[in-house]
């Protein structure tokens, strides 16, 4: 099988996080042809001509000049998938013009999709979701049928549970800032402050520096437990994931979170909001997980951790075996081709009929 891949890197992530991982686990009967922008002088001058014609002026040069050398790689290859569609959704009435085996992958939960993005889908013939709880809203764009349901996998070799001598009770960690509910955070950590093992608490925030000034985390940002950390190595930040106590962190929605799915694999217990996503990756049955804006009911969830460290290690542990059966990448990739293969039967069967 040859296949066609439209990358991103983003630009906060290390070697060992993003979907764009996928790509390194594919078997070897599965030829790949990757595609990533670059900042070479003769793409960027190129892909700026085409922005300006095109008026897509939400797409740097560099980006535009690989969607297009993405699109000329398509009939030479058996599948083209487009690894973030949310990225690439302009180039879709172009693509789909050149070739029908074409999928693409869908992060985002609708929530943050405008009715002009949703209607640019109609161009796109198969989409791989990353989470379930959403096909149908996005099936009233798609065709259900056309829709695939993978999840997003993670590095099980690299992220994975340190020693358990390590991990400090007191240290509560929170990862990212797009999506996340600072404003039910902060109601939180307020009512973990007045507890009995408040004083104990250090709030660890990984978020990029040029994320941390939004009004939301003004109340705690000059407070002697909160901690911000950014420009970490991979290794950094396994450390964090591997010695924390509890990743505490309330979403307003979610697809697929990195975050989540990398403590899930490091077996840090996960306390989060019942929303988007998060029950396809082990939400109500693996970690408990609260409604949005229950404030008091997650911090409830907390003490329970807090003052239970066996219920907290049980959770660790289930949490480490569904990334190993069910988020491993080597599994995902393999789904993925699962994918790709049923889609070609379904092109070869509609040309059987045509003739």
């Amino acid at each position: 099988m040859k296949l066609n891949i439209l990358s991103n890197k983003i630009g906060w992530f290390g070697k060992f996080s993003g979907y764009e991982c996928l790509t390194e686990y594919f078997p070897k009967s599965v030829s790949l042809k990757i595609t990533s922008s670059n900042s070479h002088f003769f793409q960027k001058a190129f892909g700026k001509l085409i922005q300006k014609y095109e008026k897509w002026n939400e797409t740097s040069p560099s980006e535009i000049f690989a969607e297009f050398s993405f699109a000329n790689k398509m009939s030479k290859n058996n599948i083209s998938h487009i690894l973030y569609m949310e990225s690439h959704l302009h180039i879709l009435p172009l693509v789909q013009k050149k070739q029908k085996k074409i999928v693409a992958t869908i992060h985002l939960p609708i929530s943050q999709w405008s009715e002009e993005w949703l209607q640019k889908l109609n161009y796109l013939e198969n989409a791989i979701l990353l989470y379930g709880e959403e096909v149908d809203e996005f099936s009233k764009y798609i065709s259900r049928e056309k829709i695939h349901v993978i999840k997003h996998g993670v590095d099980i070799d690299f992220f994975k549970p340190g020693f358990s001598t390590l991990v400090k009770k007191n240290k509560i960690l929170f990862v990212g800032h797009f999506l996340r509910d600072f404003d039910m955070f902060i109601k939180v950590y307020d009512l973990l402050l007045e507890s009995d093992f408040g004083k104990e608490l250090e709030f660890h925030f990984i978020i990029p520096v040029a994320f941390r000034n939004i009004d939301a985390l003004a109340p705690i940002v000059n407070s002697d437990k909160v901690f911000f950390h950014g420009g970490l190595s991979d290794e950094e930040l396994l450390e964090f994931y591997q010695t924390s106590y509890l990743l505490l962190m309330p979403m307003i929605d979610s697809g697929a979170n990195t975050a989540i799915v990398q403590a899930i694999a490091t077996g840090l217990p996960v306390v989060t909001t019942d929303i988007g996503g998060i029950r396809s990756y082990g939400g109500g049955e693996v970690f408990e997980v609260i409604e949005r804006n229950d404030f008091k009911a997650m911090s409830a969830l907390f003490t329970k951790y807090y003052n239970d460290s066996d219920f907290r290690n049980s959770v660790a542990v289930k949490q480490r075996n569904f990334a190993l059966e069910q988020l491993d990448w080597n599994v995902i990739a393999k789904q993925h081709v699962t994918v790709y293969k049923a889609i070609l039967g379904d092109l070869r069967k509609k040309s059987v009929l045509k003739e």
